[in-house]
């Protein structure tokens, strides 16, 4: 299954994926923010399976001195595909690459449903704030040291 850097033609692709995953792991009103967020999404990758995206997201890192150096952006499988493996291979090819780019930690936020997924890969919890995306959808703040870091 290759994943392959994001083009503006995979848009329609991307935002149906985040449409089928609403309103379990994300809510509404994220939609916008999703949408102009893919105007100049910087790494951002797809994968296909079939010549069809199932799965999609990205990767950014930041100064150091920031104290959030390197994460994980709006990272999503289609609702009817999950739990087949696209999700997992996602993961660990955006992992790669952060390592690849020199990355020491590496941050993201989800929601409650799905950070036992991000846990299984030694991401741990540091913050939660209940409802923090919108009712019945918390926000999870995890993190995860990166091994064979540069």
């Amino acid at each position: 299954m290759p994943i392959r850097p994001y083009a503006p033609e995979d848009r329609a692709a991307c935002l149906a994926l985040f449409d089928s995953n609403v309103p379990n792991f994300f809510a509404p009103h994220e939609r916008a923010e999703f949408e102009t967020w893919l105007q100049d999404p910087g790494e951002y990758f797809v994968l296909e399976d079939g010549g069809q995206v199932v799965a999609c997201g990205g990767v950014w890192l930041g100064p150091e001195d920031r104290g959030r150096p390197a994460g994980l952006s709006w990272g999503m499988v289609a609702r009817n595909a999950q739990r087949r493996g696209y999700g997992s291979q996602l993961l660990r090819f955006r992992l790669e690459r952060l390592r690849a780019l020199g990355a020491r930690e590496v941050h993201l936020d989800t929601s409650q449903h799905s950070a036992p997924f991000f846990a299984r890969f030694g991401f741990r919890e540091v913050r939660r704030v209940p409802g923090g995306y919108g009712p019945g959808l918390d926000r999870v703040d995890m993190m995860a040291r990166l091994g064979g870091a540069g």
